[in-house]
């Protein structure tokens, strides 16, 4: 498949299509004919309503530019090519120049055959070939619950990961818990003053400590357990003991949240396994042979006015010799790896479990991080695309036209929890994937849960809702499809507004595809959303028109042949549905 080319609406037979306009512009260019030109803004879309074609595309208004052999006839070339293929009925150049394609009856309804047939396995492919992605997502810090602010990664990283498996490709997801830094020695320290307090002491927690009320929770929790134990105990064991247990409880607890949309892990990895290990010693070995290991000192970090910084030898990575704008710390001056360093070894150990690819679902605060990451990935597995990472802005959460700020160090923090009990789990889930993952979001708590046109989740499940209620009215009239015998005339009995629907619908095969190898689950839902504004459209028709109703009771085969292209929409939405993990309902 061409990824030059990115359309709207494509299906496999656009494959063909694009292939041959990838192969007709290589010869064209070859045999001097045509000028080099950017390819990715060549599109293949539907036509308008003027319906002068079921598909059209723009490549000839972008070839055409860029010719070089005035006495080369391009267009009639090109038009003889499109002929060839098997699905085309007719093809023509118009006056704006657009090419514009008729598709074979005979080629729409075997696809229309084909569709029912498959069922849920419409969509599907095995471009994956097997591979085993491991997909690293959240990976929040296990210093309280989660919040709004993990809510996209999470979701994100969940959809990506049915795409993959959609597209065939073994997926693991897996969670890395960073328990491990002085921000689990924070969190322990703030617990124990919790624990204090519960035994009468008055306490008071210092800027970097977490005031949050679950530690509250938790310190009673140790209370119950074991008194008044560790009000005089040796305090190293006490500081570990306090470390381990918001660990646990925070770890079991972000699961629960996690659950509330239907978000689990395959593996969990912590950072304190990763320490404990021999793999960064490995991965030292592995940097030093190579010899981008070296000791020297960093310049100051910019913007950094304090006063207190000082030059200090460190062990460096010669990241800036790669893919990085500069070296990196591995090995902090007092001894200790670095907090890179064990990340590095984390994606280490990830490699020596025979992942083919690894994605990583990082907030855009994480953007500076990457190149040295993909460094390091790359020096152990010579692939420049090893290591993938998508990252995800920031959710800003409104209520009553204003944003909710949240802070978890100050203790403010909305809770994923809190949210799902205000809206659920189909607005959490859809809207976290509706947009660009690297486009900032606005998610109104109070718009997600009208219903009307204006929210995209209610009125896709309504369109849904609509087409299962015309199916099973008319089986209670007796009428279905299982006796339709008449496929090479189905074409006859529906309306350019209900093939238009069919042709996106077939579609979807390509949408899926696509939203796989480029890691974008906003495909999905701007094909769904579209799908469902002209079938509203069309159902609202049939309210003026008695001839565009879907049932038909004198006329059972035309009433069968609708039934078949709502039953068609059914089975696409209930896939899209599911790749997303929201509910579909016959009834709203």
């Amino acid at each position: 498949m061409p990824q030059d080319f990115i359309g709207i609406y494509m299906n496999n037979h656009i494959d063909l299509l694009y292939t041959y306009f990838n192969e007709f512009a290589d010869k064209c260019i070859k045999n001097n004919h045509l000028d080099a030109f950017n390819r990715k803004s060549i599109g293949i879309d539907f036509s308008s309503k003027s319906r002068q074609g079921d598909i059209s595309s723009n490549f000839y208004l972008v070839a055409i530019k860029k010719i070089l052999d005035k006495e080369f006839n391009f267009k009639d070339e090109l038009i003889a090519g499109v002929h060839n293929l098997p699905f085309i009925e007719k093809c023509e150049i118009s006056k704006k120049g657009f090419i514009n394609i008729n598709i074979k009856k005979k080629f729409l309804i075997d696809q229309i055959e084909y569709l029912l047939t498959q069922q849920n396995q419409f969509g599907k492919s095995i471009i994956g070939e097997g591979k085993n992605v491991n997909v690293e997502f959240v990976t929040a810090n296990p210093t309280g619950p989660v919040t709004v602010a993990h809510m996209r990664g999470a979701v994100l990283g969940d959809v990506i990961s049915s795409l993959l498996t959609n597209t065939g490709h073994h997926v693991t997801r897996e969670y890395y818990v960073n328990n491990a830094g002085s921000q689990i020695d924070i969190l322990g320290e703030s617990l124990f003053k919790r624990y204090l307090e519960l035994h009468g002491e008055k306490i008071e927690l210092n800027s970097d400590e977490y005031p949050g009320e679950y530690l509250i929770d938790i310190a009673k929790l140790i209370e119950k357990k074991d008194g008044d134990k560790w009000l005089n105990h040796d305090s190293s064991q006490r500081e570990d003991y306090f470390k381990e247990f918001a660990v646990k409880y925070l770890i079991e607890f972000i699961e629960q949240d996690l659950k509330l949309l239907n978000i689990k892990f395959d593996k969990f990895v912590f950072e304190s396994d990763i320490v404990n290990s021999n793999i960064i010693n490995n991965l030292f070995k592995i940097l030093d042979k190579k010899n981008l290991l070296y000791n020297g000192i960093l310049e100051k970090p910019k913007g950094d006015d304090s006063d207190d910084w000082e030059p200090r030898e460190q062990l460096l990575f010669k990241s800036s010799a790669i893919l990085d704008d500069q070296d990196r710390a591995f090995k902090k001056s007092n001894g200790e790896w670095t907090y890179f360093a064990n990340d590095a070894a984390y994606h280490l150990d990830k490699y020596n479990r025979k992942f083919d690819q690894l994605i990583n679902i990082w907030g855009a605060d994480h953007v500076g991080y990457i190149p040295r990451m993909k460094s390091v990935l790359k020096t152990i597995s010579n692939k420049d695309d090893y290591l993938e990472v998508v990252t995800c802005q920031i959710v800003r959460l409104i209520k009553n036209n204003q944003i909710l700020k949240m802070s978890k160090r100050e203790g403010n923090f909305i809770t994923l929890q809190e949210v799902y009990d205000q809206v659920g789990k189909d607005p959490l889930r859809y809207f976290m994937v509706s947009t660009k993952s690297e486009t900032s979001m606005d998610f109104d708590l109070n718009k997600v849960i009208e219903k009307n046109k204006d929210n995209p989740v209610f009125y896709c499940q309504y369109a849904y809702a609509r087409a299962s209620s015309v199916i099973n009215k008319a089986g209670d009239l007796g009428i279905n499809i299982k006796s339709f015998n008449n496929f090479s005339e189905i074409t006859h009995y529906l309306t350019e507004d209900e093939i238009e629907i069919i042709l996106k619908l077939l579609s979807y095969p390509y949408i899926v595809k696509l939203a796989s190898i480029a890691r974008e689950p906003h495909r999905l839902t701007i094909f769904i959303e579209d799908v469902s504004a002209s079938f509203h459209s069309f159902w609202n028709k049939g309210k003026e028109n008695e001839s565009l109703r879907f049932i038909d009771e004198k006329d059972v085969i035309k009433t069968q042949a609708k039934l078949i292209w709502l039953q068609s929409m059914r089975i696409v939405f209930e896939n899209i549905f599911n790749i997303i993990g929201i509910d579909y309902h016959e009834t709203m």
